[in-house]
């Protein structure tokens, strides 16, 4: 019986140590600068080419809380697929674990995910409901430029704070990081 006990002990204190792991610097970088790769492939008028061309190709769907895939038009693609996917993202790099190393590379991250979402919320529904209401394309490229004015430096100088913190972070954990 004490050996059971014994062997008991020590398997639910593995499975403790092994539950408590942190994340593998890896994980880290995938976390806060792969998933911020998609701000910058979606951001301005990329973003709207894209749900152009799933529109064309009838893939603008969402799936509603009823498990149901419903056609979306381009403000409920925002609001319901979207928008949740970047919160998410931001959820996943507020989990992890701060520490000296990775303290940099993770409020960067944060500052991105929280700056776009910020937009993807106000500029991108704006322009997403002129899309939907079937406004002209030159009315639509209007506010887009105006937004992209307004916002493009600012994205810049986050993402390039981003990826200096990703350079540093991943050259001190010996993790591989291509940037192209």
């Amino acid at each position: 019986m004490k050996k059971i006990k014994n062997v008991l002990t020590i398997m639910v204190a593995f499975v403790l140590l092994v539950s408590c792991q942190k994340e593998t610097p890896q994980k880290v970088v995938e976390k806060t600068v792969l998933k911020a790769n998609l701000l910058t492939a979606n951001y301005g008028i990329g973003y709207f080419e894209q749900l152009k061309e799933l529109q064309k190709n009838e893939y603008l769907k969402y799936y509603d809380n009823d498990g149901e895939e419903y056609a979306a038009t381009f403000s409920q693609y925002l609001h319901k697929v979207t928008i949740p996917d970047l919160e998410k993202s931001l959820k996943d790099v507020q989990k992890l674990e701060v520490n000296e190393d990775s303290k940099e590379l993770i409020n960067t991250s944060i500052e991105l995910f929280e700056f776009c979402i910020g937009f993807y919320k106000k500029d991108y529904a704006e322009i997403a409901y002129m899309y939907d209401e079937g406004k002209t394309q030159q009315e639509i490229y209007i506010l887009i430029n105006e937004f992209e004015a307004k916002s493009f430096q600012e994205f810049k100088e986050k993402n390039l704070k981003l990826d200096e913190a990703a350079k540093i972070y991943a050259e001190k954990k010996g993790v591989k990081l291509k940037f192209v």
